[in-house]
This record gives structure tokens, C-alpha cells and sequence, in this order.
């Protein structure tokens, strides 16, 4: 299946109702989620119950910047976006709808103050190249299957002078216990640096149990994973009085308790040596774990190893353990230890009595060719190389065996394979010699050439109880000894054509006593002498040489020849021996084997070149690479993990960082329509990000923390204090005064105005030295000396605080359409509940059982959340739109007409009021707002008539 095809599949579209069952899972085992936000391209669940003031749904036109980029079906492009939702909280948590909680969760499941974001991690990130694992890239080597752009030639080992390691430079770094072994150059071996598929030998001991190395060619991860499987590795008891310790032939995966002995191991080291994969303290289990390679000589490992005992005192001891991990051959026993004891009995199974039937020699097999006493074996006819004059041979064959002698010279072949090649190129010209010498002599007379036929129809007569087989010409005879067709040498004598064998001698080898051999044999020669008979037919004289002479005889002996050269050529390859097994001479299994066939033709047609296009199976393991390589270009190589799938809590600010960092990429992110290989993968950027940036030494802080009565300027106390953080103890009088001289010279050399002495009062800070100023931060800040030997002792801090988890509270499984793995893999979650639980859906939705193994499913789904969430709308019920776009547009109608109804209903109150109340609204405003009376002045003259 194509990588388009698996990116646009039904699984990534199909609805099993997941959505359902997550929120009930999160009323039911989070109940302290106050909000939830289903983002969708804008459908609705016909059973969610909109009404919900919890829930909101959102569209992808509402989160994504750049509209021009929707419609997208990419999950990645959509996460990219999330963190853009109105109303979010600082800190959220984001989950599928395939991902469920399986127990109680609580928010420090995910954030604790203390110690900040926890981070579960499962399975590593593809390498960047087949056969690169992630442990050598700029490990100082370049190795070749990483010198390569994907991995950035080998993160730079492989970009200009090679920097290879060598014994002198590997010998001196004696690795300590818990580190990586020294001696592993990446030599391009991939078991050196994998105890198991999946499992660096970088993983071992690093306080995470890795699923991949809890097996025991790992030491179940060394003890990160319990001491459940202990038992199955050897135990030995540490001992004050004893140094020398022998451990059995065969065991590569010794353990040492010292228990009885100490409380804590402290430190060690172990002498370089190439049988050591790995060796580590557990304190946990007061054990030590030596993880060894297999196949190795006896060999003597010391260690020196430091212990706290059950007094808090401290002690050294040094042990030598002699190991040969050579397995030795087992007999038929079982092992069983004793308890409290470090020797393993062994005690005999009694076997019963079996009576073997003797079976006649011609029926068994396989036949075994056995040599005369006194002979030798001979050469395969293979390995002879015939002796030709290379001058007469054709060009391209002479050029052709001066590159096979170019090949040996540089080491490129084996002798062995070189006497191959070679006899295989001068095999068809070993007659070149004689029929020269035979053009010279003239023609072989006719009485002999009849001899010879009579002599060569004789073994053919014998095998076939004196009856002489005649075929139809160019007519293809199946063998009865090797089971493949050979091509029958014909002669033209009569109407009829002759199935002819030639005479030959027997070969130095004896066949021995057995005649079955014989026919195998003769069946060899009729091959050798048939491509004698290409370069002496020619010859030959008689009615068949005036038949051959004339042209059509002589193209028919000579096609016949060419086709038995072929069966000659292709007998030389395992392919066409069909084998001597019941079951292969019977094609028992040739469905399968022609199926292969068919399969491996098709595969032929496939291609990775990027001219034809570069079709990748795995689109999320390309992108996984995408994104490894951008964070080691800007954080350094390192191993990486990809982290679990399940619910993630997410920082707003921390991704807003992350994406102002690569915005290029996030933008390319958005702008795919559906998965793509350059994807910027939202959890592994988000959480590698977070664990790796880094924040910038403060000298301010670093200030801050000395000043604790928070003067603003540093006691001799305080200095002191300072110069132990600066200096190695134990301090020297030098160390004190050094830098109090430092600080001297820069309040002389700086400006008043940046130390700002001058403004602190002098009786404020007493110091023991007269000439010592006020200590001021400005001072610390500002003096060069002093803040390089602070950038010095301190280190880099990580920006965020975060802590690794494991894989314990995780439960992933993969459904397929398999109905009985199915249901397998459901009632392991029913028997071991974990918090985070992804039923991821891989099914086959086209296949018989589909339908079945979604039944399953859902049947699981009620088992575990049967009661209806406050999400969800009463069974009798469903949404009357299913799209978002349509709500929009019916609610938009429904305010429209709700607002003029109100309009309508006002204006008829108010007419209503006015026509039953007029009256009384009449003398009410009169009421309110009386008529005013306008007096006229009245003149005190009268008017005169």
C-alpha cells in the first residue's frame, strides 16, 4: 500500500463512536476538567448535546492564521493550531478521540510544581539511515552507513579531516560503571551497539525501563526494570574476604550482590575490554550488572569499586572476575538452584528408551557421495579454470578479466570467487585452441564420427532397456534425474530425430559401491559433452554434414547447441535444483514459492529514486527523521524517543516559543493538506523542545542567591561563599584573595557611575581587607575576571523543569482486523487498567471481518463506560444539523427573526396601551407636565373712547 493510499484510507476516516466513550471517560476518571473543546472541520455528533455550557465545538476557520490553507485533513496541521482557541487556559491537556483515560487522573499526572513536566517516552526514532543507529552520528568516527545528508554525513565526523578514534585514545578512556564502553568505535556492526532490537547499550542503566531492553540478552535494562526476572541471570555473592571471582563457561549476563558486604555503591571503574557491552551500579537492588558479548575467549575484568557501609563509612575493593562466553554444548538436563545458595545442581532427566527402525539405504537421504580409499577429491568443474590464450579472446572479455583481476588486487572479491568468474567467462572459448588446430588437420573421417554415434547411443540404450526413444526435432525432453528440462542434441539422419547421450569417461571421483549415483552422473556428463559437441559438429562429414553444410542443418545443430548451453549455464545455479526433500520433490509448497515469485516481480517495478518520485511507506517515521533533524541542528545529536500517544498537557507559552523558532516549518506544517513527510510532529517538537531548551546564565541571580540578608552588597561572608561556588575546594588563602584583588581592580577600572560605590554609605559593609570597596551587584556584573570564572563553574540550566517517566501507565494497541488478536489485546486492558489507554484503528474496513471486529469493539467500549456522559444528548434524541456552517446559519436566522418578532410584539403593546388607555395617559402627562398660563399685562391707563 502506497503512502498516499495509506494517508487517505477508511481507517483514518471511519467513526467507531470513539468521541463518546472518551468523554465519558474523562467525566468519569477527570472530573476536574472544567472545559472541553472538540475541534472539527466543522461536523457535529449527532448525539452531542450542544446545550452543554462545558462543551464547545470549534471549526478550523476560527484557529488556523492563514484560511488560504484549509481544507487540510493533515492531523499536524491541525495540532499546530490548537493552542490558538479563545477562551483555552495557560496549561491544557490535548487528546485524540482514540485516546481514553483507563483509571483516576489527576493534573500531577501530567505537571507537578517540584519538578515540573512529565514526559513519557516509548520507542526510539527511526534511524536516519538503515544501519545508522543514532549512537554514531558525531560519535568522532565516520561511519559510512551515516555519511550520508539525511544524516547530516555523520553529523560532521564525516565533513572534512576524519577524526577516527584510535586504541591509543580509546585505551586511556577507561569507561566508569553506567557510562557508555569505550571501546565501541562504530565499526559498523549492529549488534556492538544493540543488545536487542531497539535497545542502544546507551539505554541500559539510564533510571528508564525500556520495553525493548526488559529481555535477558539486555539484563532486563540492568536493573531499571525490577528485579522480577533476576533468577533467570547468575547471581554472585560479594565477599570482604575474596577479590578473585570465576564465572561459569557460557554466561554473558553475571550480576554481583553486595548486599551482605555495603549499603551504597559510590563509584567505580572497570578495565577496557572488548568482552564488556555494559556494566552499571544499581543501588536500588545493591547489585552490579555486567552485560557481556557472546562468543568471546576466557579473559580476566578488574574492577574497583567504592562502597558505603551500614557505618556511613567509606571503602575500596578491587576484584578480578575471570569469564569465557563461549557457550559450551549442553547436555540433556535441567537446572535447578538451590535457595541460598550461589551453585547450581544439575541434576539428569531420565530419558525413555526409544527404538529406531532401520531404514534400507536406497530410501535414505540425503545420498552422500563417498570417495574410494585412497583417492582425492577432485575440483568442482566450476572452480577449473580452462587454459585460453587471452590474446585471441574478444575484447570485452579480456577487458572484462582485467577488471576481475582489478577486483581481487583491491580486495573487492575471494579467491574463491574469483576462480568462479573467471572460469565462468573463459568456459564458452576453452575449444578456441583446438578447433584452430582442428581447421588446420582437415575433417575427422565419416567411419569414425560413426563410431562415436554408435558409442553414444549406448549409455542412452542402457538406461532405457535397449530402446532407442525417438522425439519429433527442436522437441524438449524433460529430465528424469533433475526434474527441469534439458534441450536435446538432434542430428539430422532420417525423418526422424534421434535423442542421443554422448560416450564420456567417468571423472577422477568414484561414485562408490551405490549405483543410484550413476544416473546422476551420466545426467552431468550428457551437459559437458554436449558443450564439447558446439565446436567439434562441424566437423563432421557424411549425410549429416552435407545436411549441415547446406545451411538449414547446420543453423539447426548449431540453435540446439546454443539451448544446451543454457541448461549447462543455468545447472551451475542453486535456483533450478529443486531439492531432494518428499516435500520439495512433490511442490508441496510451489503456491507459495510462485507467489513469492510474483511478488518479488512486482516489488521490481517499485523505485526510491527522487526523479520518479519517492514513495515512502511510513509517512510518520519520515517526519519523525524531519523533525530529529532540525533539533539536531539546533540542540546537538542525541538519542531520542518518540513520546507516548496518549494525553499530553501543553503549554501555551512553550509552544508559541517552539514555533517562533521553526517558523518556516510550522507554516510549511499548515500549508499540507493531509500527512506529509516534512511535518513538524506537535508532541515530539513540543516536549523535545521543552527538555532541551536552554537558559542563559543570569549573573544577576547567581548575585541574588550569594546576597542572602538581600543588602545589596556581599559580606566577607557572603564573598566566601561566592568563592566556593567559583573555585574547587578545598579553598586556599590564594583563592580569597585573588578575588578580592579582581574585584579591586575593576572597582579602579570601571566608572563610578556604573558601580555606583560612591552612593553606598561607608559604614554600611566592614570588610577585613581596608582596600576592598562596597561589593555592589553592579560591580559583580560589570567585572570581566569575575563573571568568567562564574560562566566557568556554573552551567547552562535547562529553561524547563521536567522528569522522564515510564511506560507503565500506558496502554497502546494497534487493532487490526484480526478478530481473535482483537479480542486478545481488549482483555489484556480489562485485566491490567492503565490511566491512558489508544485503541488505534488499523483495520481493514474492506475485509470480511471488519464489521465483526467493530462489534467487538464497541462492545469493549460499553464494558468499560456503560453510563451516558452529561455530553450527551438522551438515546431518543439526535442534533437536527450535523454541520456547523448550517447551525451558523440557523441561528443567525432564528436571532434575526427573534429580534423583529420583539419588534413586532412592542409596537402592538404599545399600541394597545395607547387605544385602551388614552384617557388616562392624556391626564397623566397633564399630570406631569402641566399647560403654563401666559399673563397679559393689564395697562393702569385707560383707554379713552
Amino acid at each position: 500500500q502506497s503512502k498516499q493510499d495509506e494517508d487517505v484510507s477508511a481507517s483514518r476516516f471511519e467513526d467507531n463512536e470513539e468521541l463518546r466513550y472518551s468523554l465519558r471517560s474523562i467525566e468519569r476518571h477527570a472530573p476536574w476538567v472544567r472545559h472541553i473543546f472538540i475541534v472539527t472541520n466543522g461536523q457535529i455528533p449527532s448525539w452531542l448535546n450542544l446545550d452543554n455550557p462545558r462543551i464547545t465545538i470549534v471549526t478550523h476557520q476560527e484557529i488556523f492564521q492563514n484560511v488560504s490553507h484549509l481544507p487540510t485533513f493533515s492531523s499536524p496541521a491541525i495540532e499546530s493550531h490548537i493552542h490558538r482557541i479563545s477562551g483555552l487556559s495557560q496549561k491544557f491537556i490535548y487528546l485524540n478521540d482514540d485516546v481514553m483515560f483507563g483509571k483516576d487522573v489527576w493534573p500531577d499526572d501530567f505537571y507537578s510544581h517540584s519538578k515540573g513536566q512529565k514526559v513519557y517516552l516509548t520507542w526510539p526514532v527511526p534511524n536516519c539511515a538503515e544501519g545508522c543507529p543514532g549512537s554514531w552520528i558525531k560519535d568522532g568516527y565516520c561511519d559510512k552507513a551515516c555519511n550520508n545528508s539525511a544524516c547530516d554525513w555523520d553529523g560532521g565526523d564525516c565533513i572534512g579531516k576524519m577524526t577516527m578514534l584510535n586504541l591509543e585514545k580509546v585505551s586511556c578512556a577507561v569507561g566508569g560503571i553506567g557510562n557508555v564502553p569505550p571501546w565501541q568505535f562504530g565499526a559498523g556492526i549492529s549488534g556492538v551497539s544493540y543488545c536487542n532490537q531497539g535497545c542502544a547499550n546507551s539505554w541500559l542503566a539510564d533510571k528508564f525501563c525500556d520495553q525493548a531492553c526488559n529481555v535477558l540478552s539486555c539484563g532486563f535494562d540492568a536493573g531499571d526494570c525490577g528485579q522480577d526476572h533476576f533468577e533467570e541471570m547468575y547471581k554472585v555473592m560479594l565477599q570482604l574476604n575474596q577479590t578473585y571471582y570465576v564465572i561459569p563457561k557460557g554466561e554473558c549476563l553475571p550480576y554481583f550482590s553486595f548486599s551482605e558486604i555495603a549499603k551504597k555503591g559510590i563509584e567505580g571503574s572497570y578495565s577496557d575490554n572488548p568482552i564488556i557491552r555494559h556494566a552499571s551500579v544499581a543501588n536500588k537492588w545493591k547489585t552490579i550488572h555486567l552485560i557481556m558479548h557472546s562468543g568471546m575467549n576466557t579473559t580476566v575484568i578488574y574492577f574497583n569499586l567504592t562502597f558505603l557501609n551500614k557505618n556511613d563509612e567509606e571503602f575500596k575493593m578491587q576484584i578480578a572476575v575471570e569469564v569465557d562466553t563461549r557457550e559450551e554444548p549442553k547436555l540433556n538436563t535441567t537446572s535447578v538452584q538451590k535457595s541460598n545458595s550461589d551453585f547450581k545442581s544439575v541434576t539428569s532427566v531420565p530419558e525413555a528408551e526409544m527404538i529406531f527402525e532401520d531404514i534400507p539405504e536406497e530410501k535414505r537421504f540425503p545420498r552422500v557421495r563417498r570417495r574410494r580409499n585412497g583417492t582425492k577429491e577432485s575440483v568442482p568443474e566450476e572452480m577449473i579454470i580452462p587454459s585460453v590464450n587471452v590474446s585471441l579472446l574478444p575484447e570485452d572479455v579480456q577487458l572484462a578479466l582485467q577488471k576481475l583481476d582489478l577486483k581481487l588486487l583491491n580486495g573487492d572479491i575471494t579467491q574463491k570467487g574469483y576462480n568462479l568468474s573467471k572460469a565462468a567467462l573463459l568456459r564458452p572459448f576453452q575449444f578456441l585452441t583446438t578447433v584452430e588446430s582442428l581447421g588446420k588437420k582437415g575433417m575427422h573421417n565419416h567411419s569414425e564420427d560413426q563410431k562415436n554415434h554408435s558409442s553414444w547411443e549406448k549409455p542412452y540404450k542402457d538406461v532405457n532397456d535397449g530402446k532407442i526413444k525417438t522425439v519429433k526435432a527442436n522437441e524438449e525432453v524433460p529430465s528424469r534425474f533433475m526434474g527441469t528440462k534439458e534441450t536435446v542434441v538432434t542430428m539430422s539422419t532420417n525423418k526422424h530425430i534421434y535423442k542421443v547421450q554422448p560416450k564420456a569417461t567417468l571423472p577422477s571421483q568414484s561414485m562408490g559401491k551405490r549405483d543410484e549415483t550413476r544416473e546422476k552422473v551420466l545426467n552431468a556428463l550428457i551437459l559437458r559433452e554436449t558443450q564439447k559437441s558446439k565446436h567439434t559438429g562441424n566437423f563432421d562429414t557424411g549425410e549429416g554434414a552435407q545436411g549441415m553444410e547446406g545451411g538449414k542443418g547446420h543453423e539447426q545443430v548449431d540453435a540446439n547447441i546454443k539451448e544446451g548451453l543454457v541448461g549447462r549455464k543455468l545447472q551451475s545455479y542453486a535456483g533450478s535444483y529443486q531439492g531432494f526433500l518428499p516435500w520439495e520433490k512433490k511442490k508441496y509448497f510451489q503456491d507459495l514459492l510462485d507467489e513469492e515469485e510474483s511478488l518479488l516481480k512486482q516489488m521490481s517495478y517499485f523505485t526510491e529514486g527522487k526523479h520518479f518520485g519517492r514513495q515512502l511507506k511510513d509517512t510518520f517515521a519520515d517526519s519523525l527523521r524531519y523533525v530529529n533533524k532540525l533539533l539536531n541542528s539546533k540542540f546537538g545529536f542525541t538519542s531520542r524517543k518518540v513520546p507516548a500517544h496518549m494525553p499530553h498537557m501543553i503549554d501555551r507559552t512553550v509552544m508559541q516559543e517552539l514555533q517562533d523558532m521553526f517558523p518556516e516549518e510550522f507554516d510549511k506544517t499548515s500549508f499540507h493538506k493531509v500527512r506529509h513527510s516534512e511535518d513538524m510532529q506537535f508532541a515530539f517538537s513540543y516536549f523535545y523542545y521543552l527538555m532541551s531548551a536552554v537558559q542563559p546564565l543570569n549573573i544577576s541571580q547567581i548575585f541574588d542567591e550569594v546576597d542572602t540578608d538581600q543588602s545589596g552588597i556581599l559580606s566577607d561572608r557572603e564573598i566566601r561563599t561566592l568563592a566556593t561556588r567559583i573555585h574547587e575546594l578545598p579553598l586556599s588563602l590564594q583563592d580569597l584573595t585573588g578575588l578580592e584583588q579582581m574585584l579591586i581592580n575593576c572597582s579602579k577600572a570601571l566608572p563610578a557611575n556604573i558601580t555606583q560605590i560612591h552612593v553606598i554609605p561607608p559604614t554600611q559593609e566592614a570588610y577585613y581587607d581596608p582596600n576592598l570597596p562596597p561589593v555592589t551587584k553592579n560591580l559583580v556584573t560589570n567585572c570581566k575576571p569575575v563573571t568568567d570564572r562564574i560562566r566557568k563553574a556554573y552551567k547552562d540550566k535547562n529553561k524547563y523543569r521536567f522528569e522522564i517517566m515510564g511506560e507503565e501507565e500506558i496502554a497502546f494497541k494497534m487493532i487490526r482486523t484480526n478478530v481473535s488478536h482483537v479480542v486478545g489485546q481488549l482483555d489484556d486492558i480489562r485485566k491490567n487498567p492503565r490511566k491512558f489507554v489508544c485503541l488505534n484503528d488499523n483495520i481493514d474496513h474492506n475485509h470480511k471481518d471488519a464489521q465483526t471486529v467493530k462489534a467487538v469493539l464497541r462492545d469493549f467500549y460499553e464494558s468499560m463506560f456503560p453510563i451516558p456522559s452529561q455530553f450527551e444528548l438522551p438515546r431518543e434524541y439526535r442534533n437536527r444539523f450535523l454541520h456547523m456552517h448550517e447551525l451558523q446559519e440557523w441561528r443567525a436566522y432564528r436571532d434575526k427573526l427573534k429580534f423583529w418578532t420583539h419588534c413586532v410584539l412592542v409596537t402592538l403593546i404599545v399600541f394597545t396601551v395607547i387605544s385602551f388607555f388614552a384617557e388616562q395617559l392624556i391626564a397623566l402627562k397633564r399630570k406631569i407636565f402641566p399647560r403654563r398660563r401666559i399673563q397679559k399685562e393689564v395697562g393702569h391707563e385707560r383707554i379713552k373712547v
